[in-house]
């Protein structure tokens, strides 16, 4: 299916079910009153350079272990969220241009575990990645930019991998992760309204040198019996607190960079715990 217009719709755009693989390029999928596309039941498919907008849910959702390829589409303003991966939906998302939704960028729950690798994620009126309710995946190389919300939000149980993800000028914090896991690694965290990283309500997060700057809150905030490990990261530049232990916090923290903030480089207050070890802090 190449060079189509398809608009209008009473429901979906384009439905793709039941391990149906097809080759949707450089189509136009605008205007439909339910989802731009619909992959479902073990479809699949290769989805590249097209322009999916202004339908009235979601840009693309991915449920029930299908495992489709999105590359270098356009996603934008939907009246919901860009990209919406849920119930063991899985597949890969490369080089898409995801901006200006009503809601989250990509939103990945109950069992979701795609592969986003490449992306622009920016100028949505939500998060700009959102993962929760036990999703999963692989998030590398996104530039995650200028969301309206937090830049990315783990919570409630998911346990994804951020590795080389540029997250930079959003409104809310640029990572934050709520009762919830999650590898966050070599990420740059620059810019963002709340902290840079925020973990809170018994998270259990490892947070691996990652460069953490510019926040207009702390650069790592760390509370509310939250644990997890906080090792080799450079903070620096932030508003206020370097790394910021408190209210039952017990995390590990271990040979991270920590100067030039606003307020203490490391601020261990009001019940925080923790083991802090090889830390420079000036």
């Amino acid at each position: 299916f190449e060079g189509n217009e398809v608009s209008g719709n009473a429901m979906d755009g384009v439905v793709v079910k039941a391990h149906a693989d097809p080759e949707l390029v450089g189509n136009r999928i605008f205007g439909n009153r339910g989802n731009g596309m619909y992959i479902f039941e073990e479809g699949m498919g290769q989805v590249e350079g097209n322009d999916i907008h202004d339908n009235e849910s979601s840009g693309v959702v991915i449920r029930s272990r299908a495992r489709p390829t999105l590359r270098r589409n356009k996603i934008h303003h939907g009246s919901k969220t860009g990209v919406h991966v849920y119930m063991d939906g899985m597949g890969v998302l490369e080089g898409n241009f995801i901006y200006e939704n009503k809601m989250d960028g990509i939103s990945v729950k109950s069992g979701g575990n795609p592969t986003v690798t490449g992306n622009v994620i920016r100028d949505g009126r939500g998060k700009g990645i959102f993962v929760h309710d036990k999703g999963r995946g692989v998030f590398e190389s996104n530039d995650v930019a200028c969301n309206a919300s937090v830049g990315v939000a783990i919570a409630s149980g998911a346990d994804p991998t951020l590795r080389r993800n540029k997250i930079t000028g959003n409104l809310g914090h640029g990572v934050s992760v709520d009762q919830a896991a999650g590898l966050l690694e070599e990420n740059a965290v620059h810019g963002n309204a709340g902290d840079g990283i925020h973990v809170r309500n018994r998270a259990t997060p490892e947070v691996v040198s990652n460069d953490v700057a510019g926040s207009d809150g702390h650069g790592i905030m760390i509370c509310r019996e939250a644990t997890g490990c906080f090792e080799r990261n450079q903070v620096h530049g932030n508003r206020k607190d370097g790394i910021t232990v408190r209210t039952q916090a017990n995390p590990k923290v271990e040979g991270n960079l920590v100067h030039s903030n606003g307020g203490q480089p490391i601020n261990v207050c009001d019940g925080g715990l923790g083991s802090l070890a090889a830390n420079e802090a000036s």
